[in-house]
């Protein structure tokens, strides 16, 4: 049976192994996500915003289902032990989009100012 979770916020994730290893802890120990994600689940890019674009920065998609696969391996980064965690991402299509969510509030305001 497959470890299965979900990311219920948005998730960082960079196409850099030199930053994931950075960012994957203090000490001597740390651990990264390895993820593999289709076109459809690949998050969007961000790295035109970013203040660090060699990060090559995505973001996922909140209540993106997240499914450990393989096994997990030891990779060393200066020195350090890093543990590698093999995911696949499946993102959440049925979300609604920020122009559903307005027009369901806009409704909610309309309704309630004509019932005042």
């Amino acid at each position: 049976m497959p470890f299965l979770l979900v990311e219920f916020g948005l998730m960082s994730t960079t196409t850099s192994m030199g930053t994931a290893m950075t960012y994957s802890g203090k000490g001597n120990r740390g651990t990264i996500f390895e993820v593999q994600a289709g076109r459809v689940d690949i998050g969007a890019s961000i790295k035109f915003l970013s203040q660090y674009p060699e990060e090559d920065e995505f973001l996922m998609q909140p209540l993106s289902c997240l499914e450990v696969f393989g096994d997990l391996r030891i990779e060393y980064f200066e020195n350090r032990e890093v543990l590698v965690v093999p995911l696949r991402v499946n993102v959440n299509l049925k979300g609604i989009t920020v122009e559903e969510l307005e027009g369901r509030r806009k409704v909610i305001q309309i309704t309630s100012f004509c019932s005042l």
